[in-house]
């Protein structure tokens, strides 16, 4: 396997696996507002709350801001790639707001350093809701400009499947978590939904494997 499509794979599993590590540390040692769910399905806790103690919280802070990195790679080789074949405006924005989403993502990650009480919770639920709608936008753009007719003939059919999947899924997982945050209500929904949103974004990611599998 070449480095390209290994990165869109490590985007993906570093990310999600980061996450469902820490989850699982954290509910060894029993530490607070963790509990044991599918979080998925029954929405028993946000992602934060999975990778905040020690030593789960190592595990969440050097994962994700890892993972963070190789978004940023992803995003790089992508705009690379996108610019042997055409030149549009659409494959810089979307690249720099990708970068921006990962870096937004880094900083909500940073800040989460125990006790609770001492963590700035306005800039950690500010960059990650950023991040999530930053992202979503981002991907929305590279979708565009995948569907271009220079761009097209050159992607696998699973990419653009697993594409159109992620982005339609994440923007009515958004709006149905922005309404009940707007409603003050839904909490569990909202937390199934972080934990969809982030998956998605990975998955996204991870559909470059298709059409990177030849590049050298």
């Amino acid at each position: 396997m070449s480095l390209k499509p290994l990165l869109a794979l490590t985007c993906l599993i570093l990310s999600q696996g980061t996450i469902l590590l820490s989850y699982i540390i954290a509910l060894q040692f029993d530490h607070p507002k963790v509990e044991s769910c599918n979080p998925f399905l029954q929405g028993c806790l946000n992602i934060t709350d999975a990778g905040i103690y020690s030593p789960e919280g190592y595990v969440f802070r050097g994962g994700m801001i890892a993972a963070c990195a190789f978004f940023i790679m992803w995003w790089a080789v992508s705009f690379k790639q996108i610019q042997t074949l055409t030149s549009t405006w659409l494959n810089g924005a979307s690249s720099i707001l990708g970068i921006i989403g990962a870096l937004l993502l880094i900083m909500a990650t940073a800040v989460l350093i125990p006790p609770r009480e001492a963590i700035n919770w306005d800039v950690h639920v500010t960059g990650a809701i950023l991040f999530f709608l930053v992202t979503f936008l981002a991907q929305v753009l590279h979708l565009v400009l995948c569907l271009q007719k220079e761009i097209k003939p050159t992607l696998s059919n699973m990419s653009l499947k697993i594409k159109w999947a992620s982005v339609m899924i994440q923007g009515i997982m958004i709006a149905i978590a922005l309404a009940l945050k707007a409603l003050d209500s839904g909490d569990d929904i909202v937390n199934a939904i972080e934990w969809w949103l982030a998956l998605l974004i990975g998955v996204y990611f991870y559909s470059a494997y298709f059409d990177w599998q030849s590049s050298k």
